[in-house]
């Protein structure tokens, strides 16, 4: 057992050593592949990158890792439980349906979608509890970050079929549901005292960003 804890804490020191350089490979390769005339099998490789950079952050996460664990938990079923109500009802974002990129789904939910709310979460909470000021105002600031970079999402959702609105736009119920989602979420992290300082979070999100940017931008020319 020692032995292989030895082994694991040296290719994990390898790993986070590149992280960064691993997340904005695969940004790159995903906008150069998105806007070429194969997108369609770039599409499909989105959940895998959804893991792959899940896996860099628990790798990078430098604090007891339980705390995480159950932040993590809740959040992945919070954001599911949530998307299958949304698809059901069309509360609390409106009337959507999800396509076939995002990949396998349970009750037409892809089941990747609650790691894509942990992902954003996470990463907006470990940035915004560096900040120096209170709790309250951190959630805040998280939340309309968080919220942010879902209105350069939706665009590209609806191009490379992530899901579809039922009136072709997206309306504004949308962004109020995702205000509400994601300062619960938010919230679940001081709640559940996660602490991080974690180097990769705010540049995978800055990247996510400018990803999202690009090609909101290109699909509009």
């Amino acid at each position: 057992m020692a032995v292989l804890k030895h082994y694991y804490v040296r290719i994990s020191s390898i790993i986070s050593a590149y992280s960064l350089w691993i997340v904005v490979i695969l940004h790159i390769v995903g906008v150069v592949g998105m806007l070429s005339p194969v997108q369609e099998y770039f599409r499909l490789l989105t959940p895998f990158n959804l893991m792959t950079c899940a896996l860099l952050l628990w790798i990078n996460h430098r604090h007891p890792k339980m705390e995480l664990i159950r932040f993590s938990v809740f959040v992945f079923l919070l954001g599911f439980i949530v998307e299958f109500i949304g698809t059901q009802t069309g509360w609390p974002f409106g009337h959507y349906t999800y396509g076939t990129t995002l990949g396998p789904r349970l009750f037409g939910v892809p089941i990747i979608i609650g790691l894509n709310w942990l992902l954003i979460t996470y990463c907006v909470s470990v940035f915004t509890d560096s900040l120096n000021t209170s709790i309250p105002v951190k959630i805040l600031i998280g939340t309309f970050m968080a919220v942010g970079i879902d209105i350069l999402i939706e665009p590209v959702a609806m191009k490379f079929n992530f899901w579809n609105w039922s009136q072709g736009s997206v309306p504004l119920q949308n962004y109020v549901g995702w205000f509400m989602t994601s300062l619960v979420m938010i919230t679940a992290y001081h709640v559940f005292h996660v602490k991080s300082e974690n180097k990769l979070a705010l540049p995978l999100f800055l990247t996510q960003l400018i990803f999202f940017l690009i090609l909101t931008i290109a699909i509009r020319l």
